[in-house]
């Protein structure tokens, strides 16, 4: 009887590789249905529409876009493996990436979820040169003589899927109806088996099937990388971290086959070194208009299940017909902007889970934190240190940093305690920072760099400040609907001089910092971000807002609200990105640190730096261009490929205004510095504007044009940029 029932409860519990009997017999099934397609379905043909985007991802989660690449294509799909993408059509756009996704992605796209083994997307192993070829083969050949086979993608439901991979689930999910029938969806976890002898990239995460047919319907999840080798010195000395993120959904075509609709690649990187910012790579492509071909006198046999590897090739329309392509059908950015980051947060890399045992960390949250360069501090170098208590306080993350500026022999640091539950993170924090009192800054700008150790410039002015503070951070709806913050700190300011008079690397002498009133104060911040996403210096189409309003009490008294609107558009090459920016800063006694400045590269381009200031201010800032429909096509350079050479033309426009309303106003702009009776700052007494006319090439990669005042006379002067944002 004992023997009985031991035999029952094994029976019932499965084995190590299948949860229970019942879902062995499933994916026995599933694997042996997805081994290949019917036999009656020779090939396909369908219209494809995809974009691929170069993204940033801040502390917070925003998202940034910085390139973003359009392809209308038409693919053909051969059951003898052959699978050919013709692009039909091309346009990009880049705020100064000089090269193209497709440097590192083949083949973009994949023609089904059947065999034995995957494609990637990126990684299709296809050679691009006789180099490449060869030296692939040397690696196989090493592999081979060491006992480890190359890498490859093991699909699920191989039939030696049991050597790779566990397998639990095998619940009813959804019932979705087609006119058809009506279709349960059975879904099954796959997890890679973490054995480093086997050498092989696997698949974690959901597979949905057919429950009627067994065919696979959708997969979602993450690609492990399993091997005996360790990862190369260069990436574990800087902390580097990746994920490759795949969604793959299939739609019923006919009321027979299952075939690509749409499907989601994402590779997001993250480097301990250089902070907490994300960069991440999407390829998101759409199938539609399926044309099959069949034969209906084919019937299975033993090479029907057999599928050949896929061969795939990537070609563009001759001539110059893909740069005249208007059949789009998603609007420019559309696809790669209407989902996020953190829709994979649940797949992530145990560095980056909410969940699991504690885990300490020495990288930064930013690469200032540890080295810097300016004329206050000099060198700055420090140590940074985190701990996120993950499951013994679910939520709960410590930082610290401390460190030295060499030049000014201070230190600086500070530390903070965060709690993140759903919508919410509040964060208490005491800290002694380095703050620039410049305005109009980038969204990822914080004013402190290695840039001026380098360029010899230092365009920004300092305060040092001393702040014991509390936060509140609510997400509206989702990441990309809205933000709202809150802050309650006790501050002090200090004015800090000049600790270094000359740069490292020649140029002129650095200028004094400018002056801040000191003392000690109360202050209260509350901050409403409306479509974060959409900054100005984001490809993201659409409009974006932000307003801020901050109140001082104590030794400094103070009141300030500032407020920005934000556009991008795009429109049959029509490019039109402005912003618009406005505050006003009252006070009996305003301290300088909190007046508006404006002047310079950044700002107003034919004015010096922060030539005018004031207690009301408004900036504005557009830029209409137009890429010619003419060569658009990738060019290859080598190994490297351009985003075309997309010629365009452009005109921008800045136009700034200050004012100084009050007594306060006034004196606050002579404490800046200067004589005491000139100020280095004065009221802009009208709108001061600036017009350009520029011309771009690599998709706005590059501009260059000429500049002049509009407002008073002035001469047309030369720029070159980087990007065409503004």
């Amino acid at each position: 009887m004992i023997g009985l029932a031991l035999l029952l409860q094994l029976a019932a519990a499965g084995d190590s590789v299948y949860a229970t009997p019942a879902l062995r017999d499933f994916v026995a099934r599933a694997a042996l249905a997805n081994r290949a397609p019917p036999p009656q379905l020779t090939g396909y043909r369908a219209s494809l529409e995809s974009e691929l985007a170069f993204i940033l991802r801040d502390t917070l989660g925003r998202e940034l876009t910085g390139q973003v690449e359009q392809l209308a294509a038409s693919a053909t799909w051969d059951r003898d493996g052959r699978y050919d993408v013709h692009v039909r059509g091309y346009r990009a756009q880049t705020l100064g990436n000089p090269y193209s996704a497709l440097t590192f992605t083949r083949m973009y796209s994949v023609p089904t979820l059947f065999g034995n083994r995957l494609a990637i997307g990126m990684n299709d192993g296809v050679p691009r040169s006789r180099s490449d070829s060869l030296s692939r083969s040397k690696r196989m050949a090493r592999d081979s003589a060491e006992g480890r086979p190359a890498f490859r993608a093991v699909h699920p439901l191989a039939s030696d899927r049991d050597r790779y991979y566990r397998f639990t689930g095998g619940d009813t999910v959804a019932v979705i109806h087609t006119g058809r029938r009506a279709i349960r969806l059975v879904r099954v976890y796959s997890i890679p088996n973490a054995d480093p002898g086997a050498n092989f990239a696997g698949f974690r995460g959901e597979l949905d099937f057919d429950a009627d047919r067994h065919h696979l319907v959708r997969m979602r999840g993450r690609f492990e990388f399993i091997s005996s080798r360790r990862d190369p010195l260069f990436l574990r000395a800087t902390g580097a971290t990746g994920a490759v993120y795949v969604e793959f959904e299939n739609a019923e075509v006919d009321g027979r086959y299952w075939l690509p609709a749409v499907q989601r690649s994402e590779f997001q990187s993250q480097m301990g070194l250089m902070g907490d910012m994300r960069p991440v790579y999407r390829i998101i492509t759409r199938f539609r208009d399926h044309q099959l071909r069949e034969d209906s006198t084919l019937v299975a046999d033993g090479d029907s299940l057999s599928l050949p590897p896929t061969r795939s090739t990537l070609t563009f329309a001759g001539g110059d017909s893909a740069s005249r392509f208007g059949g789009w059908t998603a609007g420019f950015g559309a696809l790669s902007g209407g989902v996020h980051a953190d829709d994979f947060a649940d797949l992530a890399p145990d560095v980056w889970r909410p969940t699991g045992p504690p885990r300490t960390s020495l990288w930064p949250r930013r690469l200032e934190d540890v080295v810097r360069y300016n004329r206050v501090e000099g060198m700055f170098t420090g140590v940074s240190g985190s701990i996120a208590f993950r499951d013994l306080a679910p939520g709960l993350a410590a930082r610290g940093s401390i460190g030295w500026a060499w030049s000014e022999q201070t230190a600086r640091g500070g530390a903070a305690v965060s709690l993140s539950r759903g919508r919410w993170s509040n964060a208490a924090r005491a800290e002694r920072v380095l703050a620039t009192t410049n305005d109009y800054l980038l969204t990822l700008e914080t004013g402190l760099s290695l840039g001026p150790l380098f360029s010899g410039t230092d365009d920004h002015d300092y305060v040092d400040r001393s702040l014991v503070a509390w936060s509140a951070t609510r997400v509206l709806k989702h990441m990309d609907r809205g933000l709202l913050t809150t802050e309650l700190a006790l501050v002090r300011d200090r004015h800090p001089a000049a600790s270094v008079a000359d740069p490292v690397f020649g140029g002129g002498a650095f200028r004094p910092n400018r002056s801040a009133l000191e003392g000690e104060y109360a202050r209260a911040t509350a901050m409403l971000e409306w479509h974060p996403r959409v900054t100005g210096e984001s490809l993201s189409p659409g409009w974006g807002a932000r307003v801020k309003y901050e109140l001082a009490r104590g030794g400094l008294e103070w009141q300030r609200v500032d407020a920005r609107l934000a556009a991008r558009q795009r429109w049959r090459g029509l490019s039109v990105s402005a912003r618009v920016d406005g505050g006003a800063v009252t006070g009996s006694v305003i301290p300088p640190q909190a007046l508006y400045e404006m002047g310079g590269a950044a700002d107003l381009p034919s004015y010096d730096y922060k030539e005018f200031g004031g207690d009301r201010a408004a900036l504005g800032r557009a830029l209409v261009a137009w890429y010619a429909p003419v060569l658009r096509r990738p060019l290859r350079v080598g190994r490297l490929i351009l985003p075309g050479l997309s010629p365009g033309i452009g005109v921008g426009a800045q136009a700034g205004w200050t004012e100084a309303s009050s007594a306060a106003a006034r004196a606050a702009l002579l404490t800046l510095g200067g004589d005491g009776v000139t100020p280095l700052s004065r009221p802009t007494d009208r709108v001061r504007s600036t017009i350009d006319l520029r011309m771009t090439v690599l998709s706005g990669a590059i501009g260059f044009g000429v500049a002049r005042p509009v407002d008073q006379a002035g001469r047309w002067r030369p720029f070159f940029l980087w990007g065409a944002a503004f």
